[in-house]
This record gives structure tokens, C-alpha cells and sequence, in this order.
């Protein structure tokens, strides 16, 4: 299996190993990458010499709701940069156990990385590990399957009410369905964060965020529609997603009245009636992750 990934970068003469995720080692990197703020990609790794565990990391760094590579619609291994000046990190589990092995004073030639929650090293972090002579790198079994959070879906656009009303739960909400949405994409499309929030940005005419909106949604694979309050903004964006042959999630809390004719249009693959904004995330969830276009 590991002959068949075709890795985004990796020395020449350096291979990936594997280790059950019940690896004692891996399940301490695991343990760090719980430590992490990072929304897209938590991962956690730690340094093994002799036996003994001499560094510690994560990529850890400033919480936000929703990975700005994943906004900016970055590819994997792309557009870095906005780790460290968006989410503050001070670099991947691989370069910040290094460090931390070279901070208590440890040796960590011939020693070797566990890496918990990705399933290749960028060149950065091999370059660093290369520079302290670490000798092997061990991912989880399957991590190609278990971590690569690339698929079909190469769009997701958020839809949902902005100016009826005080929005501002629902805007949190509407980040937190991204989040989501980011581990089956990297290219998620809120619109309250792209410049045409009705509050924020009242400058921007009307003409544009038609222009702006449109082009958002009619270049997305799958709609996400909240449809428990009325907006002639979300109508017209599922009409122009059935046009565009999107597939549309709707979704709604109980009690809410819904339009017939929203129900009824015939791009909904799924439709979500949801308790809470729990049950709401968890049945997205579980819809995404056996999702394909």
C-alpha cells in the first residue's frame, strides 16, 4: 500500500513507515494532538531515542473556527504561510517536537518521529528532521485513507439567512458547518467571511454581491442550505445550484416551517431536521464522511 501513495513530497532515499494506531508511541502522539488549536489538520508527533520519548509537538497555535488555507481553497501542501500569520503556529508536530527535544537538551540523531493525524511531511518539516538526524518517521496504518481529507468535492458553498433578523447565532453556526465541511474539503465558501456581509461590508452594491454570490455558488459541487427562515438571498441560490447540477443539503430545527417548494427541489440529496446545533454537526458529519459526487 505504501508503494501506491503518491506522496506530495519526499526526499530521495527516504521512506514512510507504519505502526498500528495502539503503538505506544503513536498513542502518545495522539495524546498531542489533542493539545493542538488547529481546525483542519490536528496533528501531534513525538521523538523516540532508545525507548524513551525525548520531544514532544503539535501544530498548535491560535483557535479558529474555520482553517483559512480551507477559505483561500488551498491544496494540500500549499499556502503554509497562513499557519503561522493567521493561526499563529509556530510550525507542524514535526518541526515543534524537534524543537522541543533540542530545547531539553536532547540528542535526537538516529532517533525516530511518530506522527499522529497526517499522512505525509511537507519539505519544512523534513528539512528539520534531516538538519537533527532523526532516522525514522512512522505514520498510522492507512493514514492515506484515515487523514487525507481531499475527495470529489472540490467546493462547498454555505447558504443561509444574513439580513433577516439578528443573525449573529447563525452565522457562528454557519462557520462551525465549514469546519465540518473542511474535513471532506478544502475549499469551503462562506459568505459573511467573503467580503459580503451585509453588516460589515454595507458599501459593497447590490450588483456585485449578485456577481459575487453567483459565481460562489455556481462553482460549488454540494450547497448546504439552512431553510428555517425565509430569504429570497437562499432561494435564489438553490435555484441556481439545481441549474449548475449542485447537490444541495438542506437543513432546518424542529419546529421551524419550511417552504414546499425549498423541499421540493430536486438537487437535495439530503435533508436535515435537526434538535439542536449538535445533532445538526453530527448528522452532517456522518452524512459527509459516506458522501461522494
Amino acid at each position: 500500500m505504501a508503494d501506491q501513495i503518491k506522496y506530495p513530497y519526499i526526499p530521495e532515499g527516504k521512506i514512510i513507515q507504519f505502526v498500528p494506531e495502539d503503538n505506544q508511541f503513536m498513542i502518545e502522539a495522539k495524546k498531542m494532538s489533542q493539545t493542538t488549536g488547529c481546525s483542519k489538520q490536528p496533528t501531534g508527533a513525538v521523538i523516540v531515542k532508545d525507548g524513551v520519548i525525548i520531544g514532544r509537538g503539535c501544530n498548535a497555535g491560535k483557535k479558529i473556527d474555520v482553517c483559512p488555507r480551507v477559505l483561500n481553497g488551498s491544496k494540500t501542501g500549499q499556502d503554509y504561510h497562513y499557519c503561522k500569520e493567521v493561526c499563529l503556529q509556530t510550525g507542524h508536530s514535526e518541526v515543534t517536537s524537534t524543537n522541543d527535544a533540542k530545547i531539553s537538551g536532547q540528542d535526537a540523531k538516529d532517533a525516530d518521529l511518530y506522527l499522529y493525524g497526517h499522512w505525509w511531511c511537507c519539505k519544512n518539516c523534513w528539512d528539520t528532521m534531516i538538519e537533527a538526524g532523526i532516522k525514522n518517521v512512522y505514520l498510522v496504518e492507512n493514514a492515506f485513507k484515515k487523514f487525507n481529507f481531499s475527495s470529489s468535492v472540490g467546493k462547498i458553498y454555505i447558504s443561509g439567512a444574513l439580513s433577516i433578523h439578528d443573525t449573529t447565532e447563525l452565522k457562528e453556526t454557519y462557520k462551525k458547518i465549514a469546519a465540518v465541511c473542511s474535513k471532506i474539503c478544502s475549499n469551503v465558501y462562506v459568505p459573511h467571511l467573503g467580503g459580503t456581509d451585509p453588516i460589515k461590508n454595507p458599501e459593497v452594491s447590490p450588483l456585485a454581491v449578485w456577481k459575487k454570490d453567483h459565481h460562489e455558488v455556481a462553482s460549488a459541487d454540494l450547497i448546504i442550505a439552512y431553510v428555517g427562515l425565509p430569504s429570497l438571498g437562499v432561494g435564489a441560490e438553490l435555484e441556481i445550484a439545481r441549474i449548475t447540477a449542485s447537490d444541495i443539503i438542506l437543513w432546518w430545527y424542529q419546529e421551524e416551517k419550511v417552504s414546499r417548494m425549498a423541499r421540493g427541489n430536486p438537487a437535495a440529496v439530503k435533508q436535515i431536521e435537526a434538535k439542536d446545533e449538535k445533532d445538526l454537526l453530527d448528522q452532517l458529519d456522518l452524512f459527509l464522511k459516506n458522501y461522494n459526487k
